[in-house]
């Protein structure tokens, strides 16, 4: 009933394709899916009848035969390339067709006995919830622990020695944030000195290093200060092929 099927079959190099078929088109932001968000989902999936492999039209797995909602974290690899994609820019209640070449699915390996290699894929897929990335916590007031306003080369040691007490703190830190020489790190150089990073690019840093290792520290060190000056910026992705 959306002509999916159509497109696909008569396409020579097969694209990633959806189709709103009911709920909001359009929303507010808090409402629109974006990279990080935490969505619950619906979703029932099945080879789709332009596949080269598999049986057309059977159904390897559907979320409401469990009656119960996936959750996911959108756009860090969580899930197939052709959700990463395709679920960006739905609202909130909007239920939506994707048909997902191998490309962005399971590739030539397939997944299991369920899905062969090389095979397209359809969703039928619902958004019943979205949920924002927690904000970015304040790390200057969890590590002064003095309450004095500075930050002094123990107090930041003690950071990168979270993960191992024999850790060392970046042979540089100090040279780029202490921006004054003075020793120590006040709470402007700590939001507005140093090395920065898109807020966007700090949240999926964030949930793929969670371990207090020195990558995952060092991390938490450039990301987690309050009110940096550098603003998100999402990529909406427009869908190759949207119908």
């Amino acid at each position: 009933f959306l002509g999916l099927s159509t497109v696909i079959t008569f396409a020579e190099n097969p694209v990633l394709r959806r189709a709103v078929y009911a709920g909001p088109k359009e929303c507010d932001e808090i409402d629109k899916v974006k990279a990080g968000d935490k969505l619950g989902m619906h979703y029932t999936g099945t080879i789709d009848e332009s596949s080269k492999t598999g049986d057309p039209g059977s159904k390897f797995d559907s979320t409401r035969d469990r009656d119960r909602v996936y959750e996911l974290t959108i756009g860090y690899g969580e899930v197939i390339d052709g959700w990463d994609e395709g679920l960006i820019g739905l609202c909130r209640g909007a239920q939506a067709i994707l048909v997902i070449p191998p490309d962005k699915a399971y590739g030539a390996k397939g997944a299991g006995d369920i899905i062969p290699g090389d095979a397209t894929l359809r969703f039928d897929v619902e958004v019943v919830s979205v949920s924002k990335p927690p904000p970015v916590s304040d790390l200057f007031i969890e590590l002064d622990v003095d309450q004095d306003g500075l930050l002094t080369v123990e107090e930041i040691h003690a950071h990168f020695r979270r993960g191992d007490p024999d850790a060392e703190m970046p042979p540089d830190l100090m040279e780029k944030d202490d921006t004054n020489q003075d020793g120590v790190v006040s709470r402007e150089e700590f939001e507005f000195g140093g090395p920065r990073m898109p807020k966007d690019m700090c949240h999926e840093m964030l949930f793929l290093h969670s371990q207090p290792n020195t990558v995952g520290l060092a991390i938490r060190w450039i990301c987690e200060r309050r009110d940096s000056p550098v603003e998100p910026k999402i990529e909406e992705r427009k869908i190759e092929g949207e119908l």
